[in-house]
């Protein structure tokens, strides 16, 4: 089992020599996996490789696998991806499928379960929810622990990996300890997210010394700046804009167009090579999934849910096989197309259709408000161009709208080059409205766009320190009690502790929204002897808590101001099994990397051990 709270090593900290480095992309609706070699990253560092996945029905070879999750009904793991699909499909036909569990796309769910800012605190202030115990719903909502889920999927594309090397007898040379895991996340993950990941990981059988967590935009853009020009789409027409952006000083901005999330982030390129954060990463869900979601409620208003439901439910296997048509039509129609879009319907719908709202598909069709728009004849629903790219317009404004914002900055006003990868940066449409939108900006898409976050994954593994630094997203303190002040403290708050008044609620604060961060760059709190020896008469043998918050505000006075949110726990505990009678803690705080690190320091210079629980 995943441990209950960790202290994240940088990547330059890790005691095991790294001779091969192995990223897994976990996307929210196709995962895959890259690696490379330490003496082949030293000579050439694109020489990276990947894996091709059987896709027979989506016509061919795929660089990635579907993310979804098959288990047997003892809740056992049977498969992932395409054999996951093609298996389900095969029960639901035989009506087989009662009792197995289908998990598909799930990533989203786990960024909108752990953002903070959408739970409550009960009334200490505190979350009462067990995150890390928390469930997830298959297709039939039949629920299992999510962090065994993304296990599963960790672990299937881990051992896939270490199968392959073993066919190619690279194990003969390089041992599994010589392995260095890379995981990729959304840079606009919360802190929860990022260690149930890495717990996630870990319960899949790779030791938390040899993995690290990437950031999706910035693994991209590591591996497009070392791309030759003729990798890039249009690459002869843009190639002094290509050579340009990636120059020594010059800013750019990465678009990370996902199935789930879009991320976006600016970064410029240093004197030294290395690349730093100039402005805070952000971003939303307005990725594929997006478009999904208006296609599908597209159908529940032209035949109503209740046929729609019955079809998922009771026609399973041609439901998914319908949906699968759609998404490879979203990521291959072109833009400002004549031609209709056609979608192969089942054959079964035709009934249900019938039998659920007394007429056929063409009644509804002509009966509803999409009747010019859209037809049916034989097994094909045609519909218009600009209705299905209608399906895109609330993923491309959200996309737009936050694109907008980030460029009134005034740190992002010499930006040209947007740089565009992720596996929704392949839609025509979704190219075409950005191009539209900001005419005097150069879009550099890379060929292959899917690949570069996993590949980039791989480069940032052999060297995590070309990071050179990142912009707090939020403010973070701890709370604390100090000597009540009648000028500044309101009286509510006036609390008495061994004969004397104190202020309680005080966010003291570690690092301010908007700051930028660099390696190494930390901040030691020391905590407070008067309470460490009041609280030590009773709980000598515990360890000493320190609560962690959050805050949009750039000076919170309190962590029950509005705002604020408690962000997790600081555990340091006494190594030698119980605590001297009087002691001052030292916690020194670094967030420059992926993961906050915290250590923590006795008066006497004894390291003693801290970890910091998100969940």
């Amino acid at each position: 089992m995943a441990s209950k709270g960790r202290n994240p090593k940088k990547g330059g900290d890790q005691k095991r020599e790294k001779l091969l480095i192995a990223a897994i992309d976990f996307g929210s609706t196709y995962s895959g996996y890259a690696f490379s070699f330490k003496d082949d990253f030293q000579i050439n560092p694109l020489k990276i490789y990947t894996n091709n996945w059987s896709a027979e029905q989506s016509g061919g070879i795929s660089y990635k696998a579907p993310t979804t999750v098959l288990l047997k009904p003892d809740q056992t793991f049977h498969s992932f991806g395409y054999d996951a699909e093609d298996k389900y499909a095969t029960l639901t036909e035989a009506d087989e499928h009662e009792g197995w569990y289908y998990f598909s796309r799930f990533k989203m769910k786990l960024m909108n379960a752990l953002d903070i800012s959408k739970h409550q605190s009960g009334s200490n202030g505190l979350f009462t929810e067990q995150k890390r115990d928390m469930e997830i719903g298959d297709i039939d909502d039949k629920k299992m622990s999510f962090m065994t889920i993304i296990a599963h999927a960790i672990r299937y594309l881990k051992e896939h990996l270490l199968k392959q090397l073993k066919e190619k007898n690279v194990l003969d040379t390089i041992t599994v300890d010589g392995i260095f895991w890379v995981i990729t996340v959304p840079a606009i993950w919360t802190d929860s997210a990022k260690q149930f990941t890495r717990e996630a990981a870990t319960e899949a059988g790779i030791h938390d010394d040899q993995l690290m967590l990437a950031y999706e935009p910035e693994a991209a853009a590591l591996y497009c700046r070392l791309l030759p020009i003729d990798k890039f789409e249009s690459g002869g027409e843009h190639q002094e804009l290509v050579l340009r952006t990636f120059e020594r000083g010059k800013t750019f901005m990465v678009l990370d167009l996902g199935g789930g999330t879009v991320d976006v982030t600016v970064q410029e390129t240093t004197y030294d090579r290395k690349m730093k954060t100039i402005y805070k990463v952000c971003g939303g869900p307005w990725g594929g999934t997006k478009v999904d979601e208006t296609f599908l409620g597209f159908l529940d208003d032209l035949f109503g849910p209740e046929v729609m439901n019955f079809l998922k439910q009771e026609c399973r296997s041609e439901y998914l096989e319908f949906l699968r048509g759609f998404e490879l039509k979203k990521r291959t129609i072109e833009n400002e197309s004549m031609r209709k879009v056609t979608l192969k319907i089942p054959a079964a719908f035709n009934y249900i259709v019938l039998e659920k709202s007394g007429t056929t598909i063409q009644d509804q069709i002509k009966a509803s408000r999409y009747n010019i728009a859209v037809s049916f004849a034989g097994d094909k629903l045609s519909i218009e161009h600009p209705l299905f790219a209608s399906f895109f317009k609330t993923s491309v404004d959200d996309i737009i709208c936050n694109i907008q914002d980030i460029l009134k900055h005034e740190s992002c006003q010499n930006i040209k080059g947007i740089i565009t990868v992720g596996g929704f940066a392949d839609s025509a449409i979704v190219n075409s409205a950005m191009r539209n939108a900001f005419p005097d900006r150069k879009f550099i898409i890379p060929m292959e766009a899917g690949l570069a976050i996993c590949k980039g994954a791989v480069l940032f593994g052999h060297d995590p320190d070309v990071i050179f630094s990142r912009i707090c997203r939020y403010t973070y303190g701890e709370k604390v009690c100090d000597p009540f002040d009648e000028a500044i403290h309101p009286t509510s708050r006036r609390i008495i502790v061994e004969g004397s008044p104190f202020c309680s609620q005080i966010f003291r604060k570690f690092f301010t929204e908007g700051q930028v961060v660099t390696l190494d760059n930390g901040i030691e709190m020391k905590s407070r002897a008067s309470f460490i020896d009041a609280w030590r008469k009773q709980k000598r043998f515990e360890p000493i808590e320190i609560y962690v918050y959050i805050s949009d505000k750039k000076c919170p006075m309190y962590v029950d101001d509005e705002g604020c949110r408690q962000l997790g726990v600081v555990k340091v505990n006494c190594d030698n099994g119980i605590w001297p009678e009087k002691v001052y803690i030292t916690t020194r705080m670094e967030i420059a990397g992926t993961e906050i690190k915290v250590t923590a320091t006795m008066h006497t210079g004894e390291k003693v051990s801290a970890t910091f629980n998100f969940l």
